[in-house]
């Protein structure tokens, strides 16, 4: 490859990076903007500064996902048991069974499927 080429990309990759921190950076300050305006006025609370909607995006990107399409959040923790529960080889299908009415025992009827 020439030094043309890989100059290119280097712009390139500099370019959507900058390109990403300039998107973060904006929704951020949506955050905050929608924040300020709505919030407010609706429960009468105080308005917060760019670092607390950062704050608050942070936290929660991690109690309810991490993106489009990737899960995330608590409510994928029953799928993960699901999963387990469904894999285990080494239990018999009366165990399973009775895993299940544990699961369901414990946790109640949220959202456990058969």
């Amino acid at each position: 490859m020439n030094r043309f080429m890989q100059g290119k990309r280097k712009g390139k990759k500099a370019f959507v990076i900058l390109a990403i921190i300039v998107l973060f950076s904006l929704l951020i300050a949506l955050l905050q903007y929608l924040w300020n305006t709505l919030i407010t006025d609706i429960f009468s609370l105080r308005a917060i500064s760019y670092w607390e909607a950062l704050g608050l995006f942070a936290i929660s990107k991690i109690l309810f996902g991490r993106g489009p399409g990737r899960p995330g959040g608590f409510g994928n923790a029953r799928r993960r048991m699901e999963r387990r529960i469904a894999e285990r080889d080494d239990l018999s299908e009366e165990e399973r069974e009775r895993l299940r009415t544990e699961w369901k025992k414990r946790f109640g009827a949220c959202g456990f499927r058969d």
